[in-house]
């Protein structure tokens, strides 16, 4: 599981949140599924009275994940839109938009 969706979801279930952002950054429900159930294994979510809640573990994780990403003040708590990013061109390329994907 990459770190970026790894903190997001851990700071879902801490705030409990939507998974919408994760389904919109393209994966299944099923995927989901096995991302829970791997923070289940490492001790970072625990299931108490049939509800994921944050361990201790869960917490030092989020506070390693930030420094690792290099997330500061505001955006430990406020997530990238991440399905708007494109990817990196080179200076000196050309970027033309798709047509249909303009709002004006």
């Amino acid at each position: 599981m990459r770190d970026d969706v790894k903190l997001l979801l851990l700071k879902l279930v801490k705030h409990n949140g939507n998974i919408q952002p994760i389904i919109k950054m393209g994966f299944e429900y099923s995927q989901i599924v096995g991302f829970i159930n791997e923070l289940l294994a490492e001790g970072a979510l625990a299931k108490i009275n049939n509800k994921y809640e944050l361990t201790e573990a869960g917490e030092q994780e989020i506070n390693t994940l930030n420094k690792e990403l290099k997330r500061l003040n505001s955006a430990q708590w406020i997530e990238p839109a991440t399905e708007f990013r494109i990817t990196k061109i080179d200076k000196n390329d050309v970027f033309l938009p798709d047509q249909d994907e303009l709002s004006f």
